[in-house]
């Protein structure tokens, strides 16, 4: 039987930054954290997950253009460039910004004394970006049980943003019953795919994945995974070849 060939990013061997406002855990090297085991996976150059303080905001400088996606995993979050206009992203949205290297991007608690958690997904642009598209999407796993759902777009928050432009990745978050098994079919031969567990615990291609374990797959189109816990959920972000 062919092996589909991979790495696993365990959760317990994650970067771990922490100030009395934040507390971020980084699967791939990101800002100070530096390994030469977690490097960019194609185009992928980071997989974060925040917890920020009640009423805390965290800057963060953009040194290459970057797509990043953040999807609130507990509460909402603030997010937008400095200076500049912000949007709010609840649970079962995403929220895309396209950020020019030079620009500063910012996440904030919208509540006072409530923790948030939420994970930014940084995405290499092929080239400098013009300025940031804004986008909101939505998926809803509630009604889609057991599957993997792509998330959609609602609208362009901003109408400098092309409706129309194709993004180099899809986005893909399913909640499953244990025991559950369903086929991930990749949309080009060419194309690698990036797996997160949010919570729970799955069998990927013969690899077994707990809570934050990350997975990295290429040279194949289908995906085998099957749930291994109650509510359990996972990330998947299928990305064009670099």
């Amino acid at each position: 039987m062919k092996q589909t060939p991979g790495k696993i990013f365990l959760s317990d061997q994650r970067g771990v930054a922490e100030t009395h406002q934040y507390r971020r855990y980084s699967t791939l090297q990101f800002g100070a954290y530096v390994h030469q085991d977690k490097q960019a996976f194609g185009n992928l150059q980071a997989v974060n997950e925040e917890t920020l303080g009640g009423g805390q905001q965290v800057t963060l400088q953009v040194t290459e253009a970057a797509h990043v996606l953040i999807i609130p995993v507990t509460g909402a979050v603030r997010a937008g460039l400095l200076p500049g206009t912000s949007a709010l992203t609840h649970v079962e949205e995403m929220h895309l910004l396209t950020v020019p290297a030079g620009s500063t991007l910012y996440f904030a608690n919208p509540y006072d004394t409530e923790l948030i958690t939420f994970l930014h997904l940084w995405i290499r642009v092929p080239q400098t970006a013009a300025g940031a598209l804004n986008r909101l999407f939505t998926f809803n796993c509630q009604d889609h049980p057991n599957l993997l759902v792509e998330v959609k777009q609602v609208v362009p928050a901003q109408s400098a943003d092309e409706p129309g432009m194709s993004l180099p990745f899809k986005v893909s978050i399913g909640r499953f019953a244990g025991r559950r098994e369903t086929l991930c079919t990749l949309k080009k031969p060419s194309s690698q795919v990036f797996f997160f567990v949010l919570a729970g615990a799955f069998e990927v291609e013969g690899r077994l994945l707990h809570e934050k374990d990350g997975l990295a797959l290429w040279d194949t189109q289908e995906v085998e995974l099957e749930a291994l816990s109650n509510e359990a959920v996972l990330v998947a972000i299928e990305l064009e070849a670099s």
